[in-house]
C-alpha cells in the first residue's frame, strides 16, 4: 500500500546556493538555472494543489488504524529535522536519513544523528534493504523515486507547500501522527509558538524596517517562508507589500532602485561578515541605503533556506540585527 498525505500548497521558499565558478550563461538562462536549484532544495516546483491525495485504495483515515510504524526513513531535510525534535521515543525507530542532512549549507541538524544511520537516497537498493516501513518524502521529490518506491510496495507520506510556520506544523503533525507520536508533536509545535510570541512581543514597538530578502536573481513575497521571519524579525517585506507572492525575478538594477533600508542574503558561516562586505560594494548597491547605513544582513542559508525550526532562528538573528540598527539611527 501507498499512502500519500499532501498539504495545501502555496509557495516554497528559495535557498541561498553557493556560487559557481563556471562563466556565466545568459540571463535568461542563469534565471532559468537559478530557478531549477531553487525548486532541488525547498520544493519549489510544488506548485499544484494540495489536500489528501490517497492511492491503492488506503486513505490517511483507515491507515490510522494500520500496525505501529517502527521502521521509518526520511528523505527531507524537514523530515530529518522533526523526526529527531519528536525525541527519544522516534529516533530509534529512523532507519535512514536524507543525503542532505549533514549538509551545512541546508541543514540546521548537522551532525545531530548518529553516523551509524545511514543517509540514503530514496531510489537505491541500499534504502530498500533497510527494510522501512513508511518513506517520507515530499512534493519535489524526483518522479523517479515516486515510481521505485511505488514499484516496491513500499508506504509513503508526501509533505506538499512550504510557505511558512503554518505549513511547518502541519507536517510536524503529519510526520507524528504517521509514528504514533502525537503528543510529541504537540509539545514541539507549542514550544515554537512559545519562541516565536517571546519574539514578536520584543518588536511589537518601533519601526518596521522596509527589507528585501534577495539572491539568486529572486526575491521573497508573500506566502514564502521569508515573509513570516520577516514579521517575527520586526521587518516590512517590501516586495510582499508591492504585490510580489511567491519568489519572483528581481534584477540588480530593480533592487538598486527600490532602495530598501534593509537587504537580506544568505551566507556561509563563518564568512558572513565578509559576505556582508563584498555585497555591499558591489556596483550599484553601494549607493543603496542598505548598504549606506549597515542595513546589509547576512543570514547563514541554512536558515534562510529553512522551512522548519531554522525560520524561527533566522527571526531571531534578524530581529537582532534591526534591533542593532535601529539602536543606531540617528535620532530626529
Amino acid at each position: 500500500m501507498t499512502r500519500r498525505l499532501a498539504h495545501a500548497l502555496p509557495s516554497p521558499r528559495r535557498s541561498a546556493q553557493p556560487k559557481r565558478a563556471a562563466p556565466r550563461p545568459p540571463r535568461a538562462a542563469a534565471r532559468r538555472a537559478a530557478l531549477a536549484r531553487l525548486a532541488t532544495v525547498v520544493g519549489l516546483a510544488a506548485l499544484v494543489a494540495g489536500g489528501c491525495t490517497c492511492s491503492k485504495g488506503q486513505d490517511v483515515e483507515n491507515s490510522r488504524s494500520a500496525a505501529k510504524i517502527e521502521r521509518v526513513a526520511s528523505q527531507t531535510i524537514l523530515s530529518d529535522e522533526v523526526l529527531w525534535a519528536l525525541g527519544d521515543e522516534v529516533r530509534p525507530r529512523v532507519v535512514a536519513l536524507s543525503p542532505l542532512v549533514d549538509d551545512p549549507r541546508y541543514s540546521t541538524i548537522v551532525e545531530r544523528w548518529p553516523a551509524a544511520i545511514p543517509r540514503l537516497a530514496g531510489s537505491s537498493e541500499a534504502l530498500l534493504a533497510r527494510a522501512p516501513q513508511l518513506v517520507i518524502i515530499a512534493s519535489f521529490t524526483a518522479p523517479e523515486t515516486r515510481a521505485f518506491l511505488d514499484a516496491h510496495g513500499v508506504e509513503t507520506l508526501s509533505l506538499d507547500a512550504f510557505r511558512g510556520f503554518d505549513d511547518l506544523w502541519r507536517h510536524t503533525r503529519a510526520i507524528a501522527a504517521a509514528v504514533d507520536a502525537e503528543a510529541a508533536g504537540e509539545r514541539l509545535i507549542a514550544a515554537q509558538q512559545a519562541e516565536l510570541a517571546a519574539l514578536e512581543a520584543a518588536v511589537a514597538d518601533g519601526p518596521r524596517p522596509a527589507a528585501l530578502s534577495w539572491g539568486e536573481g529572486f526575491v521573497a513575497g508573500a506566502d514564502t517562508t521569508f515573509d513570516g521571519v520577516a514579521r517575527y524579525a520586526g521587518l516590512d517585506n517590501l516586495a510582499a507589500r508591492r504585490g510580489i507572492t511567491g519568489h519572483a525575478p528581481l534584477t540588480a538594477e530593480a533592487l538598486v532602485a527600490l532602495d530598501p533600508q534593509v537587504i537580506v542574503i544568505g551566507c556561509e558561516p563563518p564568512r558572513c561578515a565578509e559576505a556582508e562586505a563584498e555585497f555591499a560594494a558591489r556596483p550599484g548597491i553601494a549607493a543603496t541605503r542598505a548598504a549606506r547605513e549597515h542595513g546589509i544582513f547576512a543570514v547563514p542559508a541554512a536558515l534562510l533556506a529553512s522551512t522548519g525550526a531554522g525560520m524561527i532562528d533566522a527571526a531571531r538573528t534578524l530581529g537582532e540585527r534591526r534591533a542593532a540598527l535601529l539602536a543606531e539611527a540617528p535620532r530626529p
